[in-house]
């Protein structure tokens, strides 16, 4: 038994090292809990992808027409604005970007926000910098060496690392800090929702469903009080 601990001990040093947590060389991320009930949020969202996401990475688990439902987008809007190919139907998937196989292969981001967490993403959006040892020119605080460039910065404008390490603004962008904040809330509810377009029924269900059992359980219990008094 003790050399099962000790070997449980070992492998856990191996996954936790010196200078290595969830959110790379920051000491948490920033708390962001995702909320797909917002249909403006999801709509916002889903333009932000559009506009800066969709070129390179694709959401090959979503279908169109289960986006335009569940959003309350008119069908013209999804085929003649979104849809970009003449043979897509509307109940097609949302496959485009570059392919994860291709030599710059961008992950597709479905499930994005169920491997890696809300919070992580909407840490990662607002914490690239410039960095001239990039090939891309930029880097980013939660993602070390990540290859992905700042597509945000006409958004952000551009930031850099101070000598302390701290993120600081050296140039505007088209949003102030708060807009740009509130920019990427909207972008990783969308993301959340994508990965899990039954969770707006699934939770909406849940509230009836708890307030059925509440409701049930003191039925039951009157009944069980009349069945005491004739036991008696």
């Amino acid at each position: 038994m003790k050399k099962i601990i000790l070997l449980l001990f070992i492998l856990s040093s191996y996954g936790y090292s010196a200078g290595e947590n969830a959110c790379g060389s920051l000491e948490k991320c920033d708390d962001f809990s995702s909320d797909v009930h917002d249909l403006y949020s999801l709509q916002r969202g889903l333009g932000l992808y559009m506009n800066y996401c969709s070129s390179c990475h694709s959401l090959k688990l979503l279908r169109w027409n289960r986006l335009q439902k569940d959003l309350v987008i008119p069908e013209n809007i999804i085929t003649e604005d979104l849809i970009r190919t003449a043979d897509t139907k509307i109940a097609d998937h949302m496959t485009f970007g570059i392919p994860d196989v291709s030599p710059i292969g961008a992950p597709d981001l479905t499930l994005r926000t169920r491997v890696r967490g809300d919070d992580w993403i909407y840490t990662y959006l607002r914490t690239f910098y410039e960095d001239s040892s990039q090939t891309t020119g930029s880097n980013n605080l939660v993602y070390v060496g990540t290859a992905m460039p700042n597509v945000l910065a006409g958004l952000q404008g551009n930031q850099a690392l101070d000598k302390d390490g701290n993120i600081i603004n050296v140039s505007e962008g088209s949003m102030t800090q708060e807009e740009f904040d509130e920019s990427m809330r909207d972008l990783v509810n969308f993301l959340a929702y994508a990965a899990e377009p039954a969770r707006i029924t699934r939770e909406k269900n849940g509230i009836f469903v708890i307030l059925f059992f509440i409701v049930f359980t003191a039925v039951m219990n009157l009944l069980y009080r009349e069945y005491a008094k004739e036991l008696k």
